[in-house]
């Protein structure tokens, strides 16, 4: 599998599903999604901490955990989902690079956790399940930048080192999952789509969760260095897909801060329009106008100091 933008566009000649009309991931317009006060909070059944044998692997492509059968999400889906493995998408190969697959408003966040399931109810086993389009879920988690360390992530990012390069694997005997995961799970976005990685089946019920994890600096900084197949694993998520005529819906309704609905892009204006004194400058002129009448300004103010 092959991640840069060029490649991505030829997967379809390998994997004919790559090119269908239910790909993953997508762009997330909260201006855009359609509220549905019936989705539940998936409930989380196994996900505690708890000892025992839990492979991590580095696949080439990501770390990825496997994880027991006995982590269920028993509530919230159209039947009970039995968890496989978890992995992250991350970026990171230039300064401040973010690698989240899902972007938010056409933002894209640092990292994403994803946590792979099977549908249960109706499958022996995540193979049977894989290409079925009621097969899978995923639940998926954005990552930010703190200043603090997350204590909860503190093993899992030591123990990348174990596993630096490419075919590298060890065993982990304990795992607080649902500690490693925001305490929020009432906000989330639901659609439709398909794995993210060839052969791209379109059999996975998406729940990306708005609420995001916090992690360090140094954390992050780890996360997207430490890793290795021939160089530094960076950039391994795919491009957003056409969203096509599928709904996102969400369990609630998209806020800003101060409790106003969400607006578009549009009508907002940069926020250092008093700092500098630009009071006309509007988001509706192009990028390029933006920078030179900006750049100008500084230039003035420089030279009067």
């Amino acid at each position: 599998v092959l991640y840069g933008a060029v490649d991505q566009t030829r997967w379809a000649e390998g994997f004919p599903a790559c090119g269908g009309q239910k790909q993953s991931p997508i762009d997330i317009q909260r201006q855009n999604v359609r509220h549905n006060p019936d989705l539940l909070e998936p409930v989380l059944t196994g996900y505690a901490a708890q000892k025992g044998n839990f492979v991590m692997n580095n696949n080439g492509y990501t770390v990825l955990i496997n994880l027991p059968p006995s982590m269920v999400i028993t509530r919230g889906l159209p039947g009970q989902y039995t968890a496989i493995q978890m992995h992250l998408h991350w970026g990171g190969m230039q300064m401040e690079s973010s690698g989240a697959e899902h972007t938010l408003d056409g933002i894209r966040y640092i990292a994403e956790l994803h946590l792979v399931h099977y549908n249960s109810d109706k499958y022996s086993s995540f193979q049977e399940a894989k290409d079925k389009p009621d097969g899978l879920a995923v639940l998926a988690f954005f990552f930010v930048n703190g200043h603090f360390e997350n204590t909860y992530y503190r093993d899992f990012i030591n123990n990348l080192a174990k596993v630096k390069y490419a075919g590298q694997s060890m065993n982990i005997s304990s795992l607080d999952l649902r500690s490693m995961l925001p305490e929020n799970l009432n906000h989330f976005f639901r659609y439709q789509g398909s794995l993210t990685v060839p052969p791209c089946y379109e059999s996975v019920l998406w729940t990306v969760f708005d609420t995001p994890i916090t992690l360090s600096h140094n954390q992050i900084k780890k996360l997207e260095t430490t890793l290795m197949n021939n160089n530094t694993m960076w950039d391994y998520y795919r491009m957003v897909q056409p969203l096509n005529d599928r709904v996102v819906e969400s369990s609630f309704v998209p806020r800003l801060r101060k409790g106003s609905m969400y607006r578009k892009p549009a009508q907002a204006r940069w926020d250092f329009h008093s700092v500098f004194g630009i009071q006309n400058l509007q988001v509706t002129k192009s990028k390029e106008k933006k920078i030179e009448l900006v750049w100008c300004h500084i230039k003035r103010l420089l030279c009067k100091t």
